[in-house]
């Protein structure tokens, strides 16, 4: 069992916490005097200049020339690097996921953000322990756009343009068998009848390695939007053996997933993360 960090169970490390206070203010404020800092920080200059020192031999601060003030240094964009960081849909869809109630029910979701023209990938799920829990971790998997309720949920909201880009890349890339969806216009259809009911099915025995196939697991999806566009999808997954869509639907799973979906997409909205292109 992977150990959280908690307040009542670890203590802070002073030092390190007086680092990125700095970091932030600079972060915030942009170029700054060390009597900016200290006004600011509350910290003493022995302390600052010892704090700054040490972000400065880590390529984290620069300070310049001219007037010697403080500011972070361009290159610190390179040396985290955007795939060192949290993708924004999931750091800010993590407490609306843990708030489902159909999560408190017992049924897990998964979290897909839209990464390029007819690409998505889960990037967050609460898919943790029971029988719908994965023998490896769903995280980095990329669902068929064709096939999951994620997918089919994505292509039904996206706009026009959207929709002939993200068409003209499965044609480049899906396998042969998700082509022929496009070729005899099933998966058009498809998406019709999921932006008529308001959410993407996934296709019966659809499964993507290295998800376990068996137990054969139903989804169904909504889109989560913002007012750029569609940023990705949540979905339910149940047990298609104990459970049949209607009933599912009858415990106001579709609602529960809407009204969190919306409100990631106000999350979104009010962070200024915008929709991929």
């Amino acid at each position: 069992m992977s150990e959280t960090p908690s307040s009542g169970s670890s203590k802070t490390i002073r030092a390190l916490d007086r680092g990125l206070q700095i970091v932030e203010l600079l972060s915030q404020r942009g170029q700054m005097t060390l009597a900016d800092l200290r006004s600011l920080s509350g910290l003493t200059n022995p302390t600052l200049l010892r704090i700054l020192l040490t972000l400065q031999e880590r390529g984290w601060v620069r300070r310049n020339l001219a007037e010697g003030r403080y500011e972070l240094a361009h290159s610190l964009g390179s040396l985290l690097g955007e795939g060192a960081r949290a993708h924004p849909l999931a750091e800010l869809s993590e407490s609306y996921l843990l708030d489902l109630k159909v999560r408190q029910a017992g049924w897990p979701s998964d979290l897909c953000a839209l990464i390029g023209p007819g690409r998505i990938e889960i990037i967050e799920s609460t898919r943790i322990r029971g029988p719908l829990a994965l023998t490896r971790s769903a995280l980095g998997i990329r669902p068929s756009m064709v096939k999951s309720a994620h997918g089919r949920a994505i292509l039904a909201f996206s706009n026009e343009q959207q929709s002939k880009r993200h068409f003209e890349a499965i044609r480049q890339g899906a396998l042969k068998e998700d082509i022929l969806w496009l070729e005899t216009g099933q998966l058009q259809d498809e998406i019709a009848k999921t932006r008529a009911r308001g959410f993407g099915l996934r296709e019966p025995s659809y499964w993507q390695a290295p998800f376990d196939p068996g137990p054969e697991h139903a989804a169904m999806a909504v889109p989560i939007l913002s007012r750029t566009g569609v940023h990705g999808s949540i979905s339910l997954l149940w047990l298609a053996e104990e459970m049949t869509l209607d009933e599912v639907l009858s415990q106001g799973a579709l609602l529960d997933l809407q009204k969190t979906s919306a409100r990631i997409g106000v999350a979104l909205d009010r962070a200024g993360v915008t929709a991929p292109a």
